[in-house]
């Protein structure tokens, strides 16, 4: 059994630059050096990550629409249409730019590679739907403020046990990471233009909403938790942030074509 992992998308790992900052280049990043394979059969890794050095985009053994929801910065469940074997074949990628690029120009040139080598053409949709609505608490963020002159940070990572940790995180970036967690997405009106340090823990449970306690209408009582805060405490006690139930807009992305690449 292959486990994948989104180490770009995810903040697992390391990226070189805020993705909000700009590159001194008024010029597209794109790859220069590019990559696109079909992934051995006896390939148990499963990855798609930003490699040290803010250059380049590494995928090993990931199909293509786990590559889509990192390039093009969505979950799974943004993505719609396509044939069958964008989940099922897998595909090894390198590609290196010829110059350093933020985390976001490093999305784009990828979303690009996909688009020219598998042909993939994609349309983008806006839609009304439920969503969770980060805001700060009453009482203000908790969170330390990143030193604004460094651009070399640790992004967000966990311990597997409910811990999280990332330095020079923006709140837009954290709801985006927070939507890959929760069974919504989630919206970012916190008004925060700081970069930030964040450190939490919480308790893996994801099936009650917050207020009540209760799952998305369910209307049962809520399970019985192992000792610690649900995420919805945990945000609000520790980093001074809260999560409540909304209506927001939703970027979906529904593929209009795609085909296997040629042989590189």
């Amino acid at each position: 059994r292959i486990a994948f992992f989104l180490v770009a998308a995810l903040g697992i790992g390391s990226l070189p630059l805020s993705s909000q900052q700009q590159s001194d280049s008024k010029e597209p990043l794109t790859f220069d050096v590019a990559s696109v394979k079909p992934t051995a059969p006896d390939e148990r890794r499963g990855i798609a990550h930003q490699p040290p050095g803010g250059q380049s985009y590494e995928a090993i053994g990931s199909p293509l629409r786990l590559i889509m929801t990192v390039a093009y910065t969505v979950t799974d469940r943004q993505i719609s249409g396509g044939p069958e074997w964008i989940d099922s074949e897998r595909w090894n990628i390198e590609a290196k730019a010829d110059r350093r690029g933020t985390s976001d120009e490093l999305h784009a040139a990828l979303a690009r590679l996909l688009e020219e080598r598998f042909q993939l053409k994609v349309r983008h949709e806006t839609r009304e739907l439920p969503v969770y609505i980060l805001t700060v608490d009453k009482k203000g963020p908790k969170m330390p403020v990143h030193d604004s002159a460094d651009l070399l940070h640790e992004p967000i990572g966990g311990d597997g046990r409910g811990g999280l940790t990332g330095q020079n995180v923006t709140m837009n970036y954290f709801a985006f990471f927070l939507s890959r967690m929760m069974d919504l997405n989630v919206v970012d009106r916190t008004n925060l233009t700081d970069r930030y340090d964040v450190n939490f823990h919480f308790v893996r449970d994801f099936g009650r909403g917050p207020g009540d306690g209760r799952g998305p209408g369910d209307g049962g009582p809520p399970p019985i938790q192992p000792d610690g805060p649900d995420i919805y405490t945990a945000l609000r006690e520790q980093l001074g942030l809260q999560l409540q139930k909304g209506k927001g807009p939703v970027d979906y992305l529904v593929i209009e074509h795609v085909e296997r690449p040629s042989a590189n």
